[in-house]
């Protein structure tokens, strides 16, 4: 009977030792995740290394490690932390993510793309994913893969205005001027509060040799404040 006793007390002290290790946790998480969104970046960062030396097979803590590290800029330690987090739960497509946008800031395109490719070849319509590599694509001048990426983004969420400012970025960088002036449209819907909306179209209608349209778009420009319009307005608009 002794040593049943001793058992069940021995049990019930390690259940309160439990316990409590779970509490010091959890308050970490919640001091390291209130200094992260107060962007108190190297507090957060503290607090999250501390819950991770008392859960390191939890990838939670790296992935919000890593998290707190890209918005403070650094990258590389990011890097690290999401490709720990992969380690432990490698079906983590948001660590996939924010792994990728680190190497995008630091120009990795070619590694940023592989792990954005990664995810799409399981998820191949995942517009957040698509539009990413897109980015990628464009920054390294592979436009015809970018604008594949882009209109399969589309194709899935057709009220997403950023999708049609891309795209018309990438089309007007492949001299597809008047599709981009299209997309440019959708722009001025979806995203109303876009001015520079009319001198990007100003600029497009001018490569057309449409000048009379140009003069009109710049002039909504500056009457929208857009000042940069002022020069092509001044140069080729003679009213």
């Amino acid at each position: 009977m002794m040593i049943k006793r001793f058992n069940l007390s021995l049990a019930f002290l390690l259940l309160i030792g439990l316990s409590s290790y779970a509490q010091q946790g959890a308050h970490l998480l919640i001091k390291a995740n209130r200094a992260s969104l107060e962007k108190r970046y190297d507090e957060a960062i503290k607090y999250y290394s501390q819950y991770i030396q008392l859960n390191p097979k939890d990838f939670r803590g790296y992935f919000n490690r890593g998290t707190t590290e890209y918005n403070a800029g650094k990258h590389q330690d990011g890097i690290s932390d999401f490709s720990r987090c992969l380690q432990l739960n490698p079906i983590y497509k948001e660590a996939y993510y924010y792994r990728a946008k680190c190497k995008q800031a630091i120009r990795l395109y070619d590694r940023a793309i592989e792990d954005y490719s990664h995810v799409l070849s399981i998820d191949s319509m995942n517009v957040g994913f698509l539009k990413a590599r897109a980015n990628c694509f464009f920054k390294m001048n592979d436009h015809v893969s970018a604008l594949t990426d882009l209109d399969k983004a589309a194709a899935v969420n057709k009220l997403d205005g950023h999708i049609y400012q891309a795209r018309a970025e990438v089309k007007a960088a492949m001299g597809m001027f008047y599709e981009a002036i299209v997309d440019y449209d959708m722009v001025e819907i979806l995203i109303p509060k876009f001015k520079m909306v009319h001198y990007l179209k100003g600029n497009l209608y001018l490569e057309l040799g449409m000048l009379d349209e140009a003069c009109e778009e710049w002039h909504l420009a500056l009457d929208y404040g857009v000042v940069v319009a002022d020069r092509n307005h001044e140069k080729y608009c003679h009213e």
